[in-house]
């Protein structure tokens, strides 16, 4: 891993949310189900509620608002999902949920004492991530999504 430069690395974060929403809106356009569309449909809240929470961070260190990023992954993770089991799906995600993961725990060690509740609070919201996809993976699907719906202030409703 690079060394991290504060508060450039906050930027890091948010562009982690705006590819996580734009996935995740791409994904529930394309649900095979109606469970498949709620749990995709609640990772997007996530994303746009974190990205939205994080622009205060942002905008106080002067780093850039602009909604641009590395979008590559999108077309991959959607042909993924249209060509694998919901099972397979979630197992492709955990190593890039850990990556993401170990990232943001490292821009914690960094990060200035006045910033740690909202970048221990992007840990918080990775391990969330990780949890659904390693439980969905597991096929322990009941209670997968709960740390993430915690974290909403906006939440869902259930599936019909």
């Amino acid at each position: 891993m690079e060394e991290l430069s504060y508060p450039a690395c906050t930027r890091e974060l948010y562009e982690s949310e705006i590819l996580g929403e734009t996935l995740f809106l791409a994904l529930v356009q394309d649900a095979k189900s109606p469970r498949d569309r709620y749990h995709l449909g609640t990772l997007l809240q996530l994303e746009s509620e974190t990205k939205a929470r994080l622009r205060p961070l942002l905008f106080k260190h002067g780093v850039s608002l602009s909604e641009v990023a590395d979008l590559s992954l999108v077309e991959l993770a959607i042909g993924a999902y249209r060509d694998m089991s919901w099972q397979e799906f979630a197992g492709l995600n955990v190593p890039v949920v850990e990556d993401f993961l170990a990232r943001f725990e490292a821009i914690v060690k960094v990060g200035d004492e006045a910033d740690r509740e909202i970048l221990e609070s992007m840990v918080q919201h990775e391990a969330a991530i990780l949890r659904w996809a390693t439980m969905e993976r597991d096929d322990v699907v009941d209670g997968s999504l709960d740390d993430v719906i915690a974290q909403l202030n906006y939440p869902l409703p259930d599936v019909p």
